[in-house]
């Protein structure tokens, strides 16, 4: 195995049944240097090779350097991630984010040492986002944001 090591990472993202109720508590706990905004976000991914399509409420907040995410899934159409993570019962961490401009050494690291493959992709506008089957290993995504 190639010495590799990544210097940081830059999102947490995490699931919720009630971004309403989550927001209210971590604002009540973290100091949050601007207003927490909640917006609604439509995505299109491609998850195990097949398209779906989920609307989602959403945070993208800064909190001590790093980008907290926190989703609420609203209604989807096709099995993703986040469909799957709450059918199977679950909330909290989901993923960790690590922002890159070059995302293939990184693909192709982690598949040629770990056998970790691309389980969800999609893009953003201009962000493009690809997130590692690392589940069953680590108890969460990894996602590569690339821009």
């Amino acid at each position: 195995m190639s010495e590799f090591k990544l210097a940081k990472y830059d999102q947490i993202g995490i699931v919720v049944r009630d971004i309403e109720k989550a927001v209210k508590l971590l604002s009540s706990i973290l100091d949050f240097k601007v207003n927490v905004n909640i917006v609604e976000q439509i995505s299109k991914v491609v998850y195990q090779g097949k398209e779906a399509s989920f609307k989602m409420r959403k945070i993208m907040q800064k909190f001590d350097g790093k980008q907290l995410e926190i989703v609420e899934v609203l209604e989807s159409t096709g099995n993703h991630l986040y469909s799957e993570f709450l059918k199977e019962g679950k909330l909290g961490l989901h993923h960790l984010g690590i922002y890159t401009k070059n995302v293939k050494p990184l693909l192709e690291h982690f598949q040629s040492n770990f056998g970790v493959e691309v389980i969800q992709r999609g893009e953003a506008g201009k962000v493009k986002f690809f997130y590692l089957n690392t589940q069953d290993v680590l108890g969460f995504y990894i996602e590569l944001i690339v821009f």
